[in-house]
């Protein structure tokens, strides 16, 4: 099954292939992304950089590990500005990408996890 915004390779062999390991690790992720999101704009709206970019940290091992290598750098990039307090002009449109690719992410994966 092709997906355009995850590549589970990395979880599958993190994992050996185990897939109640594989099932409970995509239930993590789609059970705590949406509060990453949801702080990721509080963050953004309250002004508070510095916690931002540590958020953008943690969740940006979280896309890395179901391969969503697109919404990791761009995590990445955002944790970057973010320690720097750099183009701060930028960071409304980061998280704006962020959570959709994040939605896009939790919808390939609930697929997923429906034929594990």
């Amino acid at each position: 099954m092709d997906h355009k915004f995850i590549n589970l390779d990395y979880l599958n062999e993190m994992s050996g292939g185990d897939r109640n390991m594989i099932l409970e690790m995509i239930n993590i992720y789609i059970t705590e992304v949406p509060g990453y999101v949801s702080r990721m704009e509080e963050y953004l709206e309250s002004g508070n950089v510095e916690a931002l970019g540590k958020l953008a940290h943690k969740a940006k091992a979280s896309a890395s590990i179901m391969g969503a290598n697109k919404l990791a750098k761009d995590l990445r990039e955002l944790e970057q500005l973010a320690k720097d307090g750099k183009k701060v002009n930028l960071y409304g449109d980061y998280v704006k990408r962020i959570a959709e690719q994040f939605n896009f992410s939790i919808e390939e994966l609930k697929k997923v996890s429906a034929t594990i």
